[in-house]
């Protein structure tokens, strides 16, 4: 169990560390992303996963289970932004909704398992989650930047 914990902690705070430094570094982004665009959406789970890496090192379980229901339950872009998307990427569109379920899946499970209050799960989703996020980014960033230029 405490290596387990040794573990999360560490792979928690590099991951915290790189999400904060992104954060910073992109800090006007967030003034200047528009209403209902992908980027808003982008940072608004950002900011919730940075919460939720907190909240799993403190063992803060409610909040773990809020904010694994806020990434679970993220805002959509809006319909134009979904409907470019759509057109521009075509059958590449069901690998790209594909890493969304990931990260949904995993964020619905940590929510049961902040309910249980099951840190080990939560550890476990919280990294098939990063998973899904990091798969879709390396796959897709790039394209779906240059789409929604």
């Amino acid at each position: 169990m405490v290596t387990l914990k040794k573990t999360l902690v560490i792979s928690s705070l590099l991951v915290l560390t790189g999400l904060s430094n992104t954060l910073q570094a992109n800090n006007t982004d967030l003034i200047q992303a528009k209403e209902g665009s992908l980027k808003q959406v982008m940072q608004g789970l950002l900011i919730d996963t940075q919460q939720l890496t907190k909240a799993m090192l403190m063992e803060d379980f409610k909040t773990i289970e809020t904010l694994a229901n806020n990434i679970a339950n993220h805002p959509k872009p809006s319909l134009a932004t979904r409907m470019t998307l759509m057109k521009a990427m075509g059958k590449e569109m069901a690998n790209f909704k594909s890493n969304d379920d990931v990260v949904h899946g995993a964020a619905v499970a940590m929510a049961k398992n902040a309910n249980q209050q099951d840190l080990k799960a939560i550890a476990e989703n919280f990294q098939t989650m990063i998973g899904g996020c990091i798969s879709c980014h390396s796959e897709f960033k790039t394209k779906v930047a240059a789409i929604l230029k």
